[in-house]
């Protein structure tokens, strides 16, 4: 899919135009709005229908994309965060203690 780039154009007697802009120096003017936010509607809507178009045709890759998108962790790292996740759990089961020995006193 290629990047449009759109433009709103102020003309004479309170008209607008839309500008369509391609990388590739392509333009292309959509004239006879009869204000700015109906060219901005129209502007959405494209980009919209243009989106739901491409919806189903499969993503490009770049050939040279060949890394895992998640890497592994080292083992000392792996090793502290369990660490962590095994003291904030230790922290929780005090907290859930103390309250009960609170509502036991009341």
């Amino acid at each position: 899919m290629v990047d449009t780039s759109y433009r709103v154009i102020p003309r004479a007697k309170h008209r607008f135009d839309v500008e369509m802009a391609r990388p590739g120096g392509s333009r292309k003017t959509i004239e006879g709005f009869v204000s700015e936010h109906e060219a901005n509607a129209w502007i959405v809507q494209t980009q919209r229908m243009i989106r739901a178009a491409n919806l189903w045709s499969p993503p490009r890759k770049p050939a040279s994309a060949q890394v895992p998108s998640v890497l592994p962790l080292p083992s000392s790292e792996q090793q502290r965060l369990q660490n962590e996740r095994n003291h904030a759990a230790s922290r929780r089961a005090n907290v859930r203690a103390a309250r009960e020995r609170i509502e036991a006193k009341s």
